[in-house]
């Protein structure tokens, strides 16, 4: 029986001994620290000019069929054609995709963004003339690209364009159809 309870006050000497060493058990008479740290970076505000903000797909003159047609217009700076129209219609050489220039912080990255919905030009139903929009520099057709602004004398800059593909019912009335988009930028 001593040797019971002699194993037994050695077994809780040593579980009591543990205790006290454990750093919970110290925090009394022992606080840990640590520093943090915080920072912030404050940049002007992004803006966005339309140097040449209208995406012109010229005129078009209807086929005397119920043909529906095909506008393009895309960026010059881009391999292919720059603009063209279905064969059944005739259409004017005049096309001009929309150039933007993004203003903000030197060497700052930005993604711009264009609507990947396509933009009812008439707002009729159903709609006559759908405009499927593309920035100029999109290679996967996501309605995003991201610009490095670079350094320049007057500003810090990155010069876009948008383009698209105009999508144009047979029966669509004769008129003037036009319809603003959105283009926004953020850092990134």
């Amino acid at each position: 029986m001593i040797k019971f309870l002699t194993k037994t006050a050695l077994v809780a000497t040593v579980a009591g001994l543990a205790l006290v060493a454990t750093p919970a058990m110290a925090a009394n008479g022992n606080p840990a620290t640590a520093n943090g740290s915080a920072k912030v970076r404050i940049l002007q505000p992004l803006s966005i000019d339309a140097t040449g903000g209208l995406l012109d797909f010229g005129v078009l003159v209807k086929s005397t069929s119920v043909v529906p047609a095909t506008v393009y217009v895309f960026d010059v700076s881009t391999a292919g054609a720059f603009g063209g129209c279905d064969a059944a219609w005739a259409c004017s050489a005049a096309k001009q995709a929309a150039t933007f220039v993004v203003t903000g912080a030197a060497g700052e990255s930005v993604q711009v963004s264009i609507p990947t919905a396509p933009v009812d030009l008439d707002g009729g139903l159903p709609p006559y003339l759908s405009l499927k929009l593309k920035l100029s520099t999109d290679t996967d057709n996501d309605g995003k690209t991201n610009y490095v602004l670079n350094s320049g004398i007057l500003s810090d800059s990155a010069t876009f364009t948008v383009g698209g593909t105009l999508s144009v019912r047979g029966d669509v009335p004769t008129g003037l159809y036009q319809q603003t988009f959105v283009v926004s930028a953020e850092y990134l």
